[in-house]
C-alpha cells in the first residue's frame, strides 16, 4: 500500500485500526535503575510505576519462553508523553536480534478499542504477532512485527484514559 492510496476500511482517524491514541515508546535498557533515575532527573519524567521479575506474561507477549523482565513507565506531565524502560532476563542466545528483549531495541505503543480486531488487521497488512495477547491489569496487549520489522505493542485498556494522561 503505497502512501498516496487511501482503504475504504480507514477510519476517519487511526488508520485502519482506529487507533485513540500513542501509549507509550518502550525500551531495552542494561542499565535499569540508571535509565529511570536519567529519565526523571535530566528529562523531567515521573514514575508511575514499576515492576520487577515480570515472567509469565512478558514471556508469553514476546513469544520467548523463559525470559522476564523488570519494566517502569514514567510519564512527563509537561511534555505529555510516556516511556517504558525494559530491562529484560534470561535472554536465549539465540533469541531474535529484532526482538523486544535486547538493549537499544525500541517499539511504540497504540490504544484500540478490539485487540482482536486489530490482531486480524494487523496480519492483513504483512505484520506478525510475536507472541500471544496476554491480559493485564489494565487490559489485554499484545507485541507486534511490521513487515517493515519494526516492533508495535497494541493494547486495549479496559477504562478509557484521558489522552497521554494517567
Amino acid at each position: 500500500m503505497t502512501t498516496e492510496s487511501v482503504s475504504p476500511r480507514l477510519h476517519p482517524h487511526g488508520g485502519l485500526l482506529g487507533i485513540r491514541a500513542q501509549h507509550h515508546t518502550g525500551i531495552v535498557t542494561a542499565d535499569f535503575d540508571g535509565d529511570i533515575d536519567f529519565y526523571r532527573r535530566t528529562l523531567g519524567y515521573e514514575l508511575g510505576f514499576s515492576v520487577r521479575g515480570m515472567a509469565d506474561q512478558f514471556a508469553r507477549m514476546v513469544g520467548i519462553p523463559g525470559v522476564s523482565c523488570d519494566l517502569a513507565q514514567l510519564y512527563n506531565p509537561r511534555t505529555r508523553t510516556r516511556i517504558e524502560l525494559i530491562r529484560a532476563h534470561a535472554v536465549p542466545d539465540d533469541a531474535d536480534p529484532a526482538a523486544p528483549v535486547h538493549v537499544g531495541v525500541a517499539h511504540t505503543a497504540y490504544l484500540v478499542d478490539d485487540i482482536a480486531a486489530a490482531a486480524e488487521l494487523i496480519r492483513d497488512e504483512g505484520g506478525r504477532m510475536l507472541g500471544e495477547i496476554v491480559e493485564f491489569d489494565e487490559g489485554p496487549a499484545a507485541y507486534f512485527r511490521t513487515g517493515g520489522g519494526t516492533v508495535i505493542e497494541i493494547e486495549q485498556p479496559h477504562e478509557r484514559t484521558p489522552e497521554g494522561g494517567e
